[in-house]
């Protein structure tokens, strides 16, 4: 599964979008109204839900594309790059284990791409600091946890560990900072009801 075409096509995106503001920033014409930020970031999460839902539509084809042996835009057949020296061009030549290590992973890559697609959506409505918005960065960061782990099976199963341990540090990371987002937002609302 190549990824490269979907990366491009949001480095783009997102490339367009800063270059957009960062212009507006340098001409003076931004306002420092509460309404307007809270506009832009209505508009960046909109932006943002659809990078992701095109990202999703991209994958969903390139696994279907897999299984069917359907192309994959100027691949094909459609390929699957499970490992450095482990390309496969169809799910018969996949040893079963690792096929199903595969679709877990396929399985959590969706599920996070839905959480994060999720969390734009709350964003884009407005809702900034609550519950749910900890509630879907804190995925993000057990996403990051459980996709190290299924990559160190496959790596194993394969015998080729070649992995970096940063998934793990990032995915970390992200469940305190979910954390300390949570606190905050406690320490707030008690604010609120005390005044």
């Amino acid at each position: 599964m190549n990824a490269n075409p979907v990366l491009l096509v949001f480095l783009a995106l997102a490339g367009i979008f800063l270059f957009r503001e960062y212009a507006r920033v340098r001409s003076g014409k931004i306002r420092r109204e509460p309404e307007f930020r809270l506009m832009r970031i209505k508009k960046a999460s909109f932006v943002f839900q659809g990078c992701i839902g095109f990202s999703v539509v991209i994958a969903i084809y390139s696994v279907l594309a897999f299984f069917c042996g359907w192309p994959f835009f100027s691949e094909s057949p459609s390929r699957m790059v499970v490992s450095h020296g482990h390309i496969y061009t169809s799910p018969a030549e996949m040893p079963g284990n690792i096929l199903a290590l595969v679709l877990v992973k396929v399985g959590l890559d969706l599920a996070a791409a839905a959480a994060l697609f999720a969390l734009f959506n709350l964003y884009r409505r407005g809702i900034l600091f609550s519950a749910r918005n900890v509630l879907y960065i804190r995925f993000q960061g057990y996403y990051l946890l459980l996709g190290y782990m299924v990559d160190y099976q496959i790596q194993s199963t394969l015998r080729d560990m070649d992995l970096s341990t940063m998934p793990v540090l990032a995915g970390l990371m992200i469940i305190f900072f979910a954390w300390i987002m949570d606190e905050g937002r406690k320490i707030q609302e008690e604010q609120a009801l005390t005044v």
